[in-house]
This record gives structure tokens, C-alpha cells and sequence, in this order.
């Protein structure tokens, strides 16, 4: 597939009655029927995009600028038992700006920002298997207090995955003042991961990457 602006088609199947996934097969969650959750080997290009359904295909706007090997996840609740699922597929990209380097080198950085809005998460450790909790705070780098808003439904959208790339963790942190959350989370095995933080202030969706190290 090309670089510059696409719109990706794909089928769903379920691999139990080998059936065609419509919209109609799906519980609204987080207010979308699905979430199409895509990023390179670097873990440096990332897009958080719904497709909608057109009777046949799933059909979703992507903006691709550099090339790669990347990891397409779809995330979805069976509407028959309330289910949810993750399914993932490799898309190669072309034609575009020079794949960044792999693999990826993480660290351990809890401090970001996009424009003027800044976020932190708390300097918890983290531990193989068991689960955490992780105060996030945002902020501004002017001084001025942030106007927060749900975004799909949710104080903020965290997505994360291992250096490698073939995990993926979709959690929503619960509000715990105007400016601060609480995250629980369990991170599967040990290792670096990155992490994109998805959170409306003043209108504007931010995405902001971390990483974090897991022991």
C-alpha cells in the first residue's frame, strides 16, 4: 500500500461460525462499533481511526507518511455474548519517507507533551503479571489549568504494546479530579513498552507517547 492518504478495506471473520462481521454483529463500545488502533515497527507513527461498515467492507480514512511493516489491530464487543475481541493484521507501506529505525529504544520516559498540554504519570513500578495502579496528571506547559473533556466516552484512551509490537493493551483511566486520573492496569511481561495517551483538552484531541519499563 502506498503512503499519503488511504482508506484501508478490510473483512472481519469470526472464526468460530466463519461468518462475515457487519456492523449489526457489534456492541457500541467506547461510541464507536469498532477501533481500528494502527503503528510502525518503531512505534514512533501511530493512529487511533473507526471504520465504518459499508455492507461488505470495513472502510477506515488512514494518513500513512512513512514507510514500514505495520501493525493493524481492530477492537470490538460481539454484540451475541458482549465479547471483547482484538484481532491484528500487517500492512506494508510504500512509497513514503524512510522507515525509522528498529528496533525500538523505549527507556522509561512518564513526562510528555503535545503543544501546550503536558502529562505525567507517577514513577509506580511496574511488575510482570500484576496489576498496578498509575496516577496521571495533566498539565499545562503555560501555566494555564487544562479544560478536559471524555474523549469516546472516556477520561483519556491509553494504548500500549511491547518494544515488539504484537501485544496490544486498550485501557481508560477513571477521572479522579479536574485535571488527574487513576489507571490499573497489568502489563503481561517484562520489558519496555510504549505507550499513546489520548485525551481532549480545549477541544483538542492530544495524543502524547510515553514509555515505560516493566520488571
Amino acid at each position: 500500500m502506498s503512503a499519503g492518504s488511504a482508506k484501508y478495506k478490510f473483512q472481519l471473520i469470526d472464526t468460530e461460525t466463519k461468518k462475515l462481521i457487519g456492523d449489526q454483529d457489534l456492541n457500541i463500545g467506547h461510541e464507536k462499533k469498532l477501533h481500528l488502533i494502527i503503528y510502525d515497527p518503531s512505534l514512533r507513527e501511530f493512529q487511533h481511526v473507526h471504520p465504518v461498515f459499508d455492507g461488505t467492507m470495513w472502510i477506515a480514512d488512514t494518513q500513512f507518511s512513512a514507510d514500514g511493516n505495520y501493525w493493524i489491530w481492530a477492537q470490538g464487543v460481539l454484540a451475541s455474548d458482549g465479547e471483547e475481541f482484538s484481532s491484528s493484521n500487517k500492512l506494508d507501506i510504500t512509497g513514503g519517507t524512510s522507515a525509522w529505525p528498529t528496533p525500538p529504544v523505549l527507556g522509561n520516559q512518564r513526562v510528555g507533551t503535545s503543544g501546550t498540554s503536558a502529562i505525567e504519570l507517577s514513577n509506580t513500578k511496574l511488575v510482570a503479571g500484576k496489576m498496578v495502579m498509575l496516577d496521571l496528571e495533566m498539565t499545562r506547559t503555560d501555566g494555564t489549568t487544562p479544560k478536559l473533556e471524555p474523549y469516546l466516552g472516556a477520561f483519556a484512551h491509553i494504548i500500549a504494546t511491547p518494544a515488539d509490537g504484537d501485544a496490544l493493551i486498550h485501557v481508560h483511566p477513571i477521572s479522579t479530579g479536574p485535571s488527574e486520573g487513576m489507571l490499573h492496569v497489568t502489563f503481561p511481561t517484562a520489558g519496555e513498552y510504549r505507550l499513546w495517551i489520548q485525551f481532549i483538552d480545549d477541544g483538542i484531541l492530544k495524543t502524547i507517547p510515553l514509555s515505560v519499563k516493566v520488571f
